[in-house]
């Protein structure tokens, strides 16, 4: 059963998705993915063990030689006794036997635990072989990403490629590194051929799909972003950019829905009034965005300077119910009054 999980961190978002399956001891972890560059945790660990993850154990031999110890020291404690029981006093005695005794019950208990846990255990991970070639390669391309040597980032990214390093993944961070350098015909081609490879990288999809949106595409991001919303499951700013999409293309109506899907999975308010309002004005409808703004002004948190300068914007700009509503005066916070037997009675705004 998949299980699908975003972590957020700041203004990223890091989509994972957890394979999971119920065994007779509960529910066991199968594989836990990285959905946007398309990397399987579990196939990575499967390199490190290589073929045969798992070798079966001598047994006995372990066994053998985890008792071995445990019967040295009981000899020990029996020669102890042999040697020192005659030369005491008989009243000493009964010491002496609680003093070895105690130890050799002791050594016994832990050889019999010892000996049947290495006999229950017939398997045992293999060692680990050394660290592929192209890991140092990797970590030298996102060094030199991180200082801004694109060049020699491509390069190295290159290379990983060619010493075995999966493709997609690569090809995905690639098309990021482009496509932030503001080259965006390579990061379309690193995109393409990320999307391309088995498995794919899905993310590339979601940034195709941001470059068509913002070249005016409609209908290619739209496809773009319901292929990734497939193979990835939802997120906030891919079902925002699905509606954008779908209200760019004139299909107001499953642009409200989707924007409906994405405020059911945004935890803070004023986020999900902003996405709705601004769906609803490149959908044209002016009376919609002022509603769905309206409860953020009684909180404090309407900025119409903010809203003057924000694209999302343009399609109602000139309409007069959007103008009447950014030419309203801010209206004054409701103020919360103290019960009149309070010992300082005054007022303050509702936070």
């Amino acid at each position: 059963m998949p299980v699908d999980l975003g972590l957020r961190y700041g203004t990223a978002v890091l989509k994972t998705r957890w394979t999971v399956q119920r065994t007779p001891r509960g529910w066991t972890i199968e594989d836990i993915t990285l959905v946007d560059p398309g990397i399987s945790l579990a196939a990575e660990v499967g390199r490190l063990f290589a073929a045969a993850p798992v070798r079966p154990r001598d047994t006995v031999r372990e066994a053998r030689a985890r008792a071995l110890p445990r019967i040295l020291g009981l000899a020990a404690l029996a020669a102890i006794i042999i040697v020192f029981r005659p030369r005491l006093p008989r009243e000493r005695r009964t010491m002496l036997w609680l003093l070895a005794g105690v130890p050799a019950v002791l050594f016994a208990i832990d050889g019999v635990l010892a000996v049947r846990r290495t006999l229950s255990e017939r398997y045992a991970l293999s060692e680990s072989p050394p660290e592929p070639a192209w890991r140092e390669i990797e970590s030298a391309a996102r060094q030199a990403q991180r200082d801004g040597q694109a060049n020699a980032a491509r390069a190295a990214w290159a290379r990983a490629i060619d010493a075995g390093s999966p493709k997609a993944p690569v090809e995905y961070q690639m098309g990021l590194a482009a496509r932030a350098a503001g080259d965006n015909a390579t990061a379309r081609a690193d995109f393409e051929r990320a999307l391309a490879e088995d498995p794919p990288a899905p993310g590339a999809g979601k940034e195709l799909a941001s470059m068509a949106l913002a070249e005016g595409r409609p209908q290619e991001a739209r496809r773009l972003l319901e292929d990734y919303l497939r193979a990835a499951g939802p997120d906030p700013e891919s079902l925002s950019a699905l509606a954008v999409a779908e209200a760019n293309a004139g299909e107001n109506e499953a642009a409200v829905r989707t924007i409906a899907a994405a405020r059911a999975l945004l935890p803070e308010d004023t986020r999900r009034a902003e996405l709705e309002s601004q769906v609803y004005a490149r959908a044209g409808n002016a009376a919609a965005a002022v509603a769905a703004l309206r409860p953020l002004e009684s909180r404090g948190r309407l900025d119409r300077l903010a809203l003057r300068s924000d694209p999302a914007y343009l399609p109602i700009a000139t309409d007069p119910v959007w103008i009447a509503f950014l030419a309203e005066t801010p209206s004054v916070p409701e103020q919360v009054k103290r019960p009149p037997n309070a010992s300082t009675p005054r007022t303050t705004p509702r936070g």
